[in-house]
This record gives C-alpha cells, structure tokens and sequence, in this order.
C-alpha cells in the first residue's frame, strides 16, 4: 500500500501504469495505494478488476483501473476503448498487463511484482520509453 501511495503522488492525467505478476502477488493491494496516492476518496471503492475489466474512480485526476486477466485476446481490450482512455485526462492502470502487451502505449510505468515468501513480495519498477523519470526520481528522494 506505502509502496502505491508514493508512486500514485507522483502521477498525473495522461500516466500508463502496467501490473504484472502472478496471481497472489499484490498487484490490487498495490493499485489501492496507487488510488490513495491519486487522492480517492474511499479505497473500499477498490476491488479486482476482474469480473468488471474496467472500474473507474474518482481522484484528483480520474482513474482508470483494468484487469486483462480474463481477456482472450489484445483485440477485447481494444474493444474496451484502452487507446482513448490512455490518451485522455485521467491515470490508467493495467493488471495482468503481460497479457495485453501490445496494446499498451509507447510509454509506460511497468511494474512486475513477484511473491517472494508468505509476506514478502519483490517489486520491479521501469520505464518502457520516455517520460517516467520523475516518478523514477520522486521515488528515490522519498517521494510525496
């Protein structure tokens, strides 16, 4: 959650946020603090993605939280209007964003979370292209 909450303060409208990693490994408990880094008024509002593909929520900038982990194909995410909605005024974030890989922007946040023991998880955070070194720098003074 601390984790999220320090990157979600150093996002802004236009940000692509990409979640891999395995069933289990935290990746909606993470996109929780991303909400409350982005200003939510309710983290409660925050569930898997899952069943819906697509939630969104309001913050200081809106949020746009889907979840490919039941999509067939990167054509069904298309048909969800990802291209849009990344290229619109709010922050996208993608769970299972492994599989839908080609439909992400050039530019993106990638973070791949792996279990490491029954209360450790491993976090690996890059930049796929440009404009993501300011997250990459906040997060390395200590962020907001």
């Amino acid at each position: 959650m601390e984790l999220g909450r320090r990157i979600g303060g150093l996002l802004g409208a236009g940000d692509v946020v990409a979640l891999m990693g395995s069933l289990g490994a935290g990746k909606t408990t993470l996109v929780k603090g991303l909400a409350v880094g982005l200003g939510i008024g309710d983290v409660r509002e925050v569930r898997s993605a899952s069943f819906l593909l697509i939630a969104e929520y309001k913050a200081r900038v809106p949020i746009y939280h889907f979840d490919a982990y039941r999509l067939e194909s990167a054509e069904e995410m298309y048909g969800l209007g990802c291209e849009e909605i990344f290229w619109g005024n709010g922050v996208s974030i993608i769970e299972w964003a492994d599989r839908v890989e080609e439909c992400l922007p050039e530019n993106y946040l990638r973070i791949s979370m792996s279990i490491e023991g029954p209360a450790s998880r491993k976090v690996v955070i890059s930049i796929q292209g440009n404009g993501y070194g300011k997250v990459i720098s906040g997060l390395k003074r200590g962020g907001s």
